[in-house]
């Protein structure tokens, strides 16, 4: 455990949170792709090469941020840059002097500028290389991985003044919950320069209305200079944080001498206690089901580069599919996505970087500086519960695992749990994946663990139909096309339907788990595979974040309230539509009409593959064809109707509409965004015209906005989409759509 101490201390000496005078510090960044040509004048977060939407190889190489700045900094004070992100070796130079370096890709660093800071004109220069490495995780080669790590200064950058104070890994801890009260405890590390080391400084915590004051606890080093602080305290009638109603709170921890604050940090807290039971997931006192999904950071064309209100966006999808979870994997994503899991309630669990692959020594000591260096950034989130500290799908010695566990407990302190895909006696939970075991138990009758198990992927190639696993031969009549779960968007109505159905079906079997607390289904959104040149498409929603009906069903499977009623019909109603009709719906009775004639009023009836879920799908048999209007309604145990969807056959294509898909949060008018046009195919009468047949063309108008994808977009299912960034825009932007075939056009302004 030695080396392990060794590792704290120096990810603390890295680690900097909130201090005063926090500075955002992404503008009017020059960017050299090539160090001979010209420089091209980036905002971050920022990606060194836009892709196509199906990569076949990413950037690999060299590339150079420079900044030019002003700072006056005060006497007695320190300057601070910290970056979010940026792949996955950097070097820093501030006017000409080497300031420190970085490994790794996922995580922050903070590095003192001060020393060579300027009062007038300074010069910052960023050099990072994203070329492989087998001792930098995740390691595995590009060509042999299945997803890619993209380059550049990915997330954002800050600056930050620190006195002669300094306030270090701050921790909110619940201790306890009774009846209505809680208790809370607050931890904090404290840096003294040697002049105040002797002064006497107060600190103190502010939660709501409540104040606390901190008292010493021990020595955190040799030095007297460096001591921890902490309180626990009983608060009445807490406001807890929960999926339903994820309360947050606003925590700011002061230095403070003779009234005036030296040192500040201001963190978004939340009230929970969450426990593992031998029957299952309890969150403050309630069993809980954990039903999730798993997502990768990766946009289309621009890779990593998400700028905080798609990263929200993406937070907002996943809630508004019905999952109450989300998996991160492989690797720490962005911070502003925890903030949204917090502020959405959702369950995370927070991932080291790594698949399928564990390298020499190095890449051990960095996963084990990486694995320190997740859990101190993001233990502070109501939203984590759970850290996968284990390298997924690799094989890992007993050494190891222990060694990652008794890193990780000491500093989650209770506050939550380990979990490995092995199924060693260290972690918490055992999570395997639903393809790690065999059809047709899979982990139904697993009894070798006392440990609870969370199924964290199911429902991709594994599967493939009806639980056969491998065993492809008994379901000859299905089309591969058909028959497995990897579809895009624009597929068939009967490849859509049928990764519904492996999706329903798996998730039923999961539920059968004697020790089953929840399950993750691979995955929320497709994404570009580093060693396959095609698109991982068994996400429930396509790249660009539009909804196949898988979304449906997941959707089907909350609780019904006046706000979830849900039910969606699950065609397009097409001469090529099955005559079986789905409808997916959380109302205990729907009713389905053709053109006005009721075809059925149904019951919820569950089946040998819906038999555990809170909601079967509703199927309804008609004898043909016949094109017009399908409605369903939904009604509650009572006969009064919930909710409708109809959906009509469509005719010609008249029209196409333009709409801005801002996905619950409007464009920011302050910061870099991101958001989607999407391009919509219509008939005479409003129906979208399902096709994909034409191409259109997008054009923008604007002086702070520009398209991140090509101008010319594939219509997939009748809607085609452009990704759109804003720079602070100030001015219209205009937005327009040609489809030249067709004789149609449509324009959008969007003012800010």
């Amino acid at each position: 455990m030695k080396n392990a101490i060794i590792l704290i201390f120096f990810l603390f000496s890295l680690s900097s949170w909130a201090q005063l005078n926090r500075t955002l510090f992404n503008e009017n960044w020059e960017f050299y792709l090539n160090p001979k040509d010209p420089a091209t004048i980036v905002n971050l977060p920022h990606t060194p090469r836009l892709e196509p939407l199906v990569m076949k190889g990413q950037f690999l190489g060299e590339v150079v941020y420079k900044k030019y700045f002003n700072y006056k900094l005060e006497p007695g004070k320190q300057l601070f840059i910290e970056l979010e992100g940026a792949m996955h070796t950097a070097k820093v130079r501030l006017n000409g002097q080497e300031i420190g370096s970085h490994v790794g890709g996922y995580l922050p660093f903070s590095l003192d500028l001060t020393t060579a800071l300027k009062d007038s004109f300074n010069l910052l220069e960023v050099v990072l290389n994203n070329q492989e490495d087998p001792t930098i995780p995740p390691g595995k080669p590009i060509k042999d991985l299945d997803f890619y790590y993209h380059a550049g200064i990915y997330r954002n950058v800050w600056l930050y003044e620190v006195g002669g104070i300094e306030l270090k890994a701050p921790y909110f801890q619940t201790v306890q919950l009774t009846g209505q009260t809680a208790t809370v405890r607050i931890d904090v590390d404290v840096k003294f320069d040697s002049e105040f080391s002797k002064l006497p400084i107060e600190v103190k915590a502010k939660l709501g209305a409540n104040t606390f004051s901190l008292k010493p606890v021990n020595q955190v080093s040799d030095s007297a200079n460096n001591l921890s602080y902490f309180s626990e305290n009983k608060l009445m009638y807490p406001s807890l944080w929960s999926i339903d109603k994820p309360h947050l709170e606003t925590l700011e921890i002061y230095a403070i001498l003779k009234g005036d604050t030296l040192a500040k940090q201001t963190l978004r807290v939340g009230i929970r206690k969450v426990e593992l039971k031998p029957d299952g997931f309890y969150l403050n006192g309630q069993k809980t089901f954990l039903s999730g999904t798993n997502r990768h950071q990766e946009y289309p064309y621009v890779g990593y580069a998400v700028p905080d209100n798609a990263q929200w966006r993406d937070a907002y999808l996943i809630k508004a599919a019905g999952f109450n979870f989300v998996r991160l994997s492989h690797y720490p994503q962005a911070p502003a996505f925890y903030a949204a899991c917090d502020e959405l309630g959702i369950i995370v669990m927070d991932a080291i970087p790594g698949w399928q692959f564990f390298g020499p020594a190095p890449f051990e000591q960095r996963i084990q500086h990486d694995l320190q260096a997740l859990i101190i950034r993001d233990r502070n989130h109501p939203s984590v519960v759970f850290w996968e500290n284990s390298i997924n799908e690799t094989e890992m010695s007993d050494a190891f695992m222990q060694s990652m566990n008794d890193l990780a407990k000491p500093l989650i302190k209770g506050q939550g749990f380990t979990a490995g895909w092995q199924d060693h006696p260290s972690y918490d939970l055992f999570i395997p994946a639903r393809q790690h075991a065999k059809a047709p138990d899979y982990w139904n009758k697993y009894k070798n663990t006392s440990r609870p198990i969370f199924i964290a992927e199911y429902g991709d190639w594994e599967y493939y139909a009806q639980n056969a696993g491998f065993n492809q031969t008994q379901f000859a009549d299905l089309k591969t096309s058909e028959r497995n779960s990897r579809h895009l968007r624009s597929a068939s109505e009967a490849a859509l339907l049928q990764q519904a159905f492996n999706f329903q079906e798996a998730s039923n079997s999961n539920r059968r788990g004697p020790n089953t607390i929840g399950e993750a289904n691979w995955l929320c959104f497709d994404y570009n595979r580093g060693y396959s040149p095609d698109l991982e498409a068994s996400g429930v929603y396509d790249i660009t974040r539009l909804p196949k009906w898988s979304v449906n069903f997941y959707e089907s499977q909350q609780k019904l309230s006046p706000k979830t009623a849900n039910i969606t019909i699950a065609t397009n109603w097409t001469p090529s539509a099955s005559s079986q009709i789905t409808v997916f719906s959380n109302c205990p009775k729907v009713a389905l009409y053709l053109n006005g004639e009721l075809v059925a009023l149904q019951a919820k009836k569950p089946d040998a593959s819906s038999d555990k879920l809170l909601n079967p799908p509703y199927h309804f048999n008609l004898p043909k064809f016949i094109p017009g209007k399908l409605e369903a309604i939904g009604y509650d145990d009572k006969q009064k109707a919930l909710i409708t969807h109809i959906v009509r056959t469509p005719e010609k294509p008249q029209q196409i509409i333009l709409y801005l898909d801002t996905m619950g949060r409007s464009i920011d008018p302050n910061k870099a965004d991101l958001v989607f046009v999407r391009a919509k195919l219509l008939d005479a009468n409003l129906n979208i015209v399902p096709t994909n047949d034409y191409k259109v063309a997008f054009s923008v108008i604007a002086q702070d906005a520009g398209l991140m994808s090509p101008a010319i977009q594939q219509l997939e299912a009748g809607i085609a989409s452009a990704l759109l960034r804003t720079e602070k825009p100030s001015t219209p932007i205009t937005i327009k759509v040609a489809l030249p075939l067709l004789g149609l056009q449509d324009e959008l302004i969007w003012n800010p």
